[in-house]
């Protein structure tokens, strides 16, 4: 908030030392604006790190799982009467399946949507309905 003293100081002011406080402010603004940008690009990429971790561990620990159920599946199958090279067949796509799904799920998180830094976006946007305004 200005004070009549601050008031009476920029009345005073040549119409260059106005200028040079404007594009001081101006500045000091898109110094700003790019330390923002800066720190919602780092939050987006440890975002990215984070989910590309998951990718990795599904990629890494769940298999060995999935394989032995599906062995598993495959001679319940065989035990059930049905041949072993249908049974390892029918064990072989339920595998694809649930690997397919995984990646899914991992690959949606990533979505380009999801890293715009908009935060900065809308910021920028109301600085320059702002400085339109003072114009």
């Amino acid at each position: 908030m200005l004070t009549m003293q601050d008031r009476n100081a920029t009345d005073n002011k040549p119409l260059s030392g106005l200028l040079g406080d404007a594009f001081d402010q101006f500045s000091r603004l898109i110094r700003s604006e790019i330390a923002l940008a800066r720190a919602e690009l780092v939050d987006k990429a440890s975002d990215v790190a984070r989910n590309s971790i998951m990718i990795v561990a599904g990629g890494l620990l769940v298999p060995p799982s999935i394989g032995v159920l599906l062995i598993a599946l495959a001679a319940w199958l065989i035990e059930a009467g049905v041949r072993s090279s249908v049974s390892y067949l029918i064990a072989g796509v339920i595998g694809l399946v649930v690997a397919g799904i995984i990646a899914w799920m991992g690959i949606s998180r990533l979505k380009s949507a999801s890293l715009v830094p908009n935060r900065t976006l809308s910021q920028i946007k109301q600085d320059v309905r702002t400085a339109k305004e003072h114009l």
